[in-house]
């Protein structure tokens, strides 16, 4: 409300004796004392007080320019589709879109991706009509310090329906024994169409009552003999292949030897 306003307000209330005189001049006063005080604020202050105001606009009509940039360039980024399918992550890795540690491709050849801690790359089958994907617990980069030794009879290999698995059912880290023979089995079955044959390297348990002992040197067919040990070792010895370690050791031996046995990864 104006002061002139005011003062009309305050004297019709004198006049109409709302107020009382004393009262209607202490007002009056007081409404007179802020309009000499408006009176002398000097132009040099209006007009800084102006020009603070359009300096504040103008920052206010800058910021919401950047925004307004930052939202064209990056919103349709934010909302872009995820990949959905195993597929489009090895299209973005093959196209060189994965970060390091969600994707490579491996030899220029292989494309590896890293989805819920496996590692997933797909292999056609030997006559191209089906195309596995397959999920490995290590990528061949975390397994190329570990080599093959020996020979495997690939033709003993190649023609078995089925193989032992042995283990030292003594042995005190089944979990990891477990593990890696579970890893192989999938493997062998999924794509390789043979049936693991459980078995023990000695009858000193109950979990190997019925079972066959076997041993490398005690049989033909082929034989997955995991063995705990102090010091890693992965080899082939004719139809029988061994792995020995402790904890995911025993694991990483399996794979390197899956790897191997697709041909990603020579001995």
């Amino acid at each position: 409300m104006s002061k002139q306003k005011r003062l009309r307000e305050l004297e019709e209330s004198y006049e109409s004796k709302v107020i009382e005189r004393e009262e209607y001049l202490k007002k009056k006063k007081e409404i007179e004392e802020e309009l000499e005080e408006e009176l002398k604020e000097s132009p040099e202050e209006k007009k800084e007080a102006k020009s603070k105001g359009s300096d504040k606009i103008l920052l206010i009509g800058i910021g919401l320019v950047i925004l307004l940039f930052v939202a064209i360039l990056f919103i349709p980024r934010l909302m872009k589709e995820p990949p959905k399918t195993i597929e489009d992550w090895h299209l973005l890795n093959i196209q060189g879109k994965l970060k390091p540690e969600q994707g490579y491709m491996y030899k220029d050849a292989y494309s590896f991706i890293n989805l819920d801690g496996f590692w997933y790359t797909q292999l056609t089958s030997p006559s191209g009509k089906r195309l596995y994907n397959m999920a490995l617990r290590y990528s061949p980069s975390d397994l190329e310090d570990i080599h093959v030794l020996g020979y495997l009879n690939t033709d003993i290999f190649n023609n078995a329906t089925d193989y032992y698995v042995t283990f030292n059912p003594a042995g005190s880290d089944f979990s990891h024994v477990a593990l890696a023979i579970s890893d192989f089995n999938q493997h062998m079955i999924n794509v390789f169409a043979k049936k693991p044959i459980a078995a023990c390297d000695k009858n000193e348990t109950e979990v190997c009552e019925g079972r066959p002992i076997i041993t490398c040197n005690n049989t033909n067919k082929i034989t997955l003999y995991i063995k705990e040990a102090n010091k890693s070792l992965v080899k082939y010895d004719g139809n029988c292949v061994t792995v020995e370690g402790n904890g995911f050791d025993l694991v990483k031996g399996v794979d390197r030897v899956l790897y191997n046995l697709y041909g990603i990864m020579k001995q």
